[in-house]
């Protein structure tokens, strides 16, 4: 008998230690899942550091920004994901407060901690954001919000209309013999997606095996000749066009924006194969050094007034509903902010990781770059 009771005694014992362990990683969990960011409404830091794609932090509305809040930007800009995220975590990741990654780099910043939680309910706009990019894979993960969806669109094929006469609706304009030496695309291991895509019937193009990989390298290796120029930066393939060192590229609406404004007549064009893009969101280092202007910014930059303008700038589809009220019918139409169906053609930028990996395709990119 007394050894029965010394067993119920022990089983009780692992019984309540299991439950208040149990307890315990309950308690941890919802501390993790639940961040708090800083008074918003307090003073901020005097300064904000950023590394964006350009456009971001355009002086038609940071300045307005600065005035307002007092938070003096300092932005840097990138031409790839990797150079962000390469700059982001430089000097030990205390460089920058915010960066605009997109979702072939978000991911890698959420899993290499480099980024901290957001508290949803210090980022006023955020109940305004389409469905769709409240809780994006890219920027969500495990109920934790990393990121804020900032603006998003398709990359899409830009050509001189006054040099190129012809309507063109295919990227097989890009691999066209008689555009040789006028032809721009990006310098970026993630464009495998597009010929992947667009050529090779891939219906998850950052999924390809290793036959497509090879067949893309095979593609872009014949289009390497015609090409004059691979561009890094928005402001490389401007003056490509400007210069009229190229007629036509892959390129981003930003470019037919800024083209159009210099007086070139460019055509911006979604061709028939289908497109890839980015969704791109505002993401906070995890050793901030100024928070309190960096939400600051992310709720300014995501106010209904603000996206148009960004929209303005950039030609980029804004995340917030309400800027429909903003910019009216016809512009909410022909920016997609209400079209879910547009924007789930589009195939947005992710890490490849299997069948193929990112080094694989960092590898190919460089045997076809040469």
């Amino acid at each position: 008998m007394r050894r029965k009771v010394l067993q119920l005694a022990t089983v009780l014992a692992l019984v309540v230690a299991t439950a208040l362990t149990l307890a315990a990683c309950g308690d941890d969990d919802n501390k993790s899942s639940s961040a708090k960011g800083p008074d918003v409404n307090a003073k901020g830091e005097g300064k904000l550091n950023i590394v964006d794609w350009e456009g971001y932090t355009d002086p038609s509305f940071v300045k307005p920004f600065e005035k307002e809040t007092g938070c003096k930007i300092n932005d840097t800009f990138a031409g790839t994901s990797d150079e962000m995220f390469t700059k982001f975590r430089s000097g030990g990741g205390g460089q920058y407060d915010l960066a605009s990654f997109s979702g072939d780099a978000s991911l890698r910043a959420i899993k290499s901690g480099s980024v901290a939680a957001l508290d949803t309910s210090k980022l006023t706009n955020y109940k305004d954001v389409a469905p769709q990019l409240q809780s994006p894979d890219f920027n969500t993960q495990d109920g934790k919000h990393y990121g804020l969806s900032f603006v998003w669109g398709a990359n899409v094929l830009i050509y001189n209309a006054d040099k190129i006469k012809e309507n063109l609706d295919s990227w097989n304009a890009l691999y066209d013999p008689k555009y040789k030496g006028k032809i721009t695309v990006p310098d970026n291991p993630i464009q495998i997606a597009d010929p992947a895509l667009q050529f090779f019937g891939a219906s998850n193009p950052y999924a390809i095996d290793q036959a497509t990989l090879d067949k893309v390298k095979a593609k872009l290796k014949q289009q390497r000749p015609l090409v004059r120029k691979y561009w890094v930066l928005a402001t490389d393939f401007e003056q490509l066009f400007k210069s009229g060192d190229a007629t036509i590229g892959a390129g981003w609406p930003l470019m037919t924006v800024d083209l159009k404004k210099a007086g070139l007549n460019v055509k911006e064009v979604i061709p028939k194969e289908g497109v890839t893009g980015w969704s791109d969101s505002w993401m906070l280092s995890t050793k901030a050094k100024h928070p309190i202007c960096a939400y600051k910014y992310m709720n300014y930059t995501s106010e209904p007034e603000v996206q148009k303008k960004i929209a303005d700038v950039t030609g980029y589809s804004p995340p917030n509903l309400k800027t429909c009220e903003v910019v009216g019918a016809q512009r909410c139409k022909d920016l997609h902010i209400r079209d879910t169906k547009y924007y789930d053609t589009i195939k947005y930028w992710e890490t490849p990781t299997a069948p193929t990996n990112y080094r694989q395709w960092t590898d190919a990119w460089a045997e076809v770059r040469g």
